[in-house]
């Protein structure tokens, strides 16, 4: 039998072990919360992400739909208007609000005309509509885009194949090309006319917050939460240039009518004009403090609206590269900006109060 003085050095092992595996606990739940996004601090705190190696840049086929894994970074963090977008005639525009409506104003007075969705928990992200005004796209925050009629408020497909919220939606001027993108690296390409998945891009390591197809279908920008923008050939699927130059998450991208000009935003507070051709930057445009949550071109493409967190919105002229008009409408952040369809270069604002105001922008002398 053991005495006593040998049994006490085994129950001392004993608690050291018992200490140790609390210790062990502690520590795992501490990691599990932190990757399941441990509550609202740690989202305040997803500005700080681990970084993540690049996956190689490829085009996928439909059928190539697994998800890569759930990325860390900030939280899709907006209220109020969410999205805006102008018919292509001009006449009516789509407002999306965090409540989960979907409305349709009369852009002369911004009159709401009728409601098209109501779905609490539904909120999109981004809209855009059809060429021909007969539908609105949504990006929902539900991880599926759909395609409601704006004269009756029926749904008319959805697209289904991301496996995380969207961010992002975008359509070529002709309606035949949709592209989404979501809280994943993937961006998908969807046939327009019939909601067909078309091609699933691979390339980037981060979240997409924002994509933008230009005006004749035939590039794609995608800007993701690790400061880079991807250009890509959507008849093909090939990435064709990696925009660096942003110290912080993409917010917005956007292309001239002509599509010789994109645009950029980002949370760094700058503003960058690129070739997308030559895949260069050419200008970076002064004036934005704070974070630029979004961007919009007039019709002809002579004027470049920006919206930022706070409460401005920077008009720039493209001849001259300057500010011609500094518009401070409230101190709230400016989610969405969009210009009228016309030649009037009237200027839509959504902020995180809820409003959709409108501004006429004198236009630029000598174009």
């Amino acid at each position: 039998m053991k005495s006593d003085a040998m049994r006490q050095p085994t129950r001392s092992a004993q608690r050291c072990r018992r200490s140790a595996l609390v210790r062990l606990a502690g520590i795992s739940l501490g990691v599990l919360l932190s990757a399941c996004g441990g509550g609202s601090e740690e989202q305040e705190r997803r500005s700080t992400r681990t970084a993540i190696a690049a996956p190689a840049a490829e085009a996928s086929s439909p059928a190539s739909l697994k998800a890569p894994p759930k990325r860390r970074v900030s939280s899709f963090r907006r209220e109020g208007v969410t999205a805006i977008v102008v018919a292509p005639d001009g006449k009516t525009i789509g407002v999306a609000t965090v409540d989960g409506r979907l409305r349709v104003l009369d852009a002369s007075n911004e009159r709401e005309i009728r409601v098209l969705k109501a779905q609490k928990g539904a909120v999109a992200a981004g809209l855009a509509y059809s060429a021909n005004g007969r539908y609105l796209v949504t990006a929902g925050r539900d991880s599926v885009a759909e395609a409601w009629s704006v004269e009756t408020g029926e749904r008319r497909f959805a697209l289904h194949g991301h496996a995380q919220a969207l961010r992002s939606v975008s359509a070529s001027a002709d309606g035949s090309v949709i592209a989404t993108g979501a809280e994943e690296t993937r961006v998908m390409l969807w046939d327009g006319i019939t909601g067909r998945l078309m091609r699933v891009l691979n390339g980037h390591s981060d979240f997409v917050n924002t994509v933008s197809v230009s005006p004749d279908g035939r590039w794609l920008a995608s800007g993701d939460a690790n400061a880079r923008i991807l250009l890509w050939e959507i008849a093909t699927g090939k990435l064709l240039h990696t925009l660096l130059g942003h110290a912080g998450e993409i917010n917005a991208v956007a292309f001239s009518t002509n599509g010789k000009l994109l645009a950029s935003a980002a949370q760094d507070g700058k503003v960058f004009l690129w070739d997308p051709a030559a895949g260069r930057q050419v200008h970076a445009l002064e004036g934005h403090g704070t974070p630029v949550r979004s961007l919009a071109f007039n019709r002809d493409g002579g004027l470049l609206a920006g919206g930022e967190s706070g409460g401005k919105v920077m008009v720039w002229d493209m001849k001259t590269r300057r500010v011609s008009q500094d518009i401070a409408g409230s101190n709230s952040t400016v989610n969405a900006v969009a210009f009228d369809a016309g030649v009037d270069n009237q200027l839509f604002v959504g902020n995180e109060e809820s409003r959709v105001r409108s501004w006429d922008i004198p236009r630029s002398t000598d174009r």
